[in-house]
């Protein structure tokens, strides 16, 4: 047996290793069995290096894991058994699953929990419905900006439900905005889980410094994480889906 790298047979038992309960994985994402410690490097080898960068991708999975799944809360209601099963065992990841070495996590677990946190997130964009926002400068059609958003906006969601703009309402705060304000029923109930805008100026008074505008922006994630609603911003969409 080589060190702490033999699988055992799968089985639901589950056992301490170092003190804290591990679980074997597969490439599915799902806890399996459980698996012996894995050997802490040595300081300054060679895989000294590569441990540490495994050990932030972990936190750093596990981070927006937590965050996937505090917004499936929103939408489980609509969920049938088979999904809600696939949450729960998301769930494992957070209250149950860890590394055998957090220092040194091994690179079957970092492949096992990217896996989940892809499948969690395209679960959540199946039941996403979501809703556009303009901030027009002047008076014109808004629907090719609507539709802009709506291509963007698709990985993201089931589809867009609500469309609503505002018209050259400079000095109006947000929540003055009657398009904004007939929007905010619609997150406030429930029936809409992601804003979608084209960028933090159509949150904010038109001329305001780039510091004011992201202040606009944080200041409604705040809010609409108290409804289980998130904010995409379209010319940030360099990120990956989903990226909180």
């Amino acid at each position: 047996m080589t060190r702490g790298h033999r699988r055992r047979p799968h089985h639901k038992s589950m056992r301490a290793a170092g003190g804290v309960r591990q679980f074997a994985y597969q490439e599915c994402g799902l806890p399996v069995t459980a698996r012996p410690a894995s050997p802490r490097p040595r300081a300054g080898g060679p895989e000294d290096s590569e441990a540490h960068l495994r050990a932030r991708r972990a936190v750093e999975l596990r981070r927006q894991l937590a965050t996937v799944l505090y917004s499936v809360d929103a939408v489980l209601p609509l969920l049938t058994p088979e999904v809600t099963q696939a949450v729960d065992g998301a769930r494992q990841w957070l209250d149950e699953i860890t590394p055998a070495n957090p220092l040194d996590p091994a690179s079957t677990y970092i492949r096992a929990l990217e896996h989940t946190v892809r499948i969690t997130r395209e679960l959540l964009a199946r039941h996403t419905v979501a809703a556009t926002y303009l901030h027009l400068d002047s008076e014109r059609p808004p629907w090719a900006d609507h539709q802009r958003l709506e291509i963007a906006s698709a990985p993201y969601c089931r589809h867009v439900a609500v469309r609503q703009h505002d018209v050259a309402t400079s000095g109006w705060a947000l929540e003055q905005r009657p398009g904004f304000a007939r929007l905010r029923g619609d997150i406030e109930d429930g029936r809409v889980q992601l804003l979608v805008v084209r960028s933090a100026a159509d949150l904010s008074t038109p001329g305001t410094s780039l510091v004011y505008r992201n202040q606009a922006a944080e200041t409604l994630t705040v809010w609409l994480a108290r409804h289980r609603a998130r904010l995409l911003v379209a010319d940030q969409l360099a990120r990956p889906p989903g990226s909180p």
